[in-house]
């Protein structure tokens, strides 16, 4: 058995700071379709990327991990002609 003596790589280098884009709970209800509630009980539970506090009185969602969370889910079935 031969083991590697590679040192370990390193962590992949954080997004540059003028990529990081922040949504709005508007936007994320808009984007996702959900009320401002369920996306509240979805973040409780662990279920939904966590708001990040951006200022005194300001949260954002960092785009990115909305997208992912989104591109994610289930894709529901769409109707077909036979379904009409």
């Amino acid at each position: 058995m031969r083991l590697d003596n590679h040192p370990p790589s390193p962590p992949p280098a954080p997004p540059p700071f003028s990529d990081l884009q922040f949504l709005s709970m508007k936007e994320v209800c808009r984007l996702t379709g959900f009320s401002r509630t369920h996306i509240y009980r979805l973040e409780r539970a662990g279920a939904f990327p966590r708001r990040r506090k951006l200022s005194l009185n300001k949260i954002g969602f960092l785009r990115s991990e909305v997208e992912a969370w989104v591109h994610s889910r289930p894709q529901p079935d769409l109707p077909t002609e036979d379904d009409a």
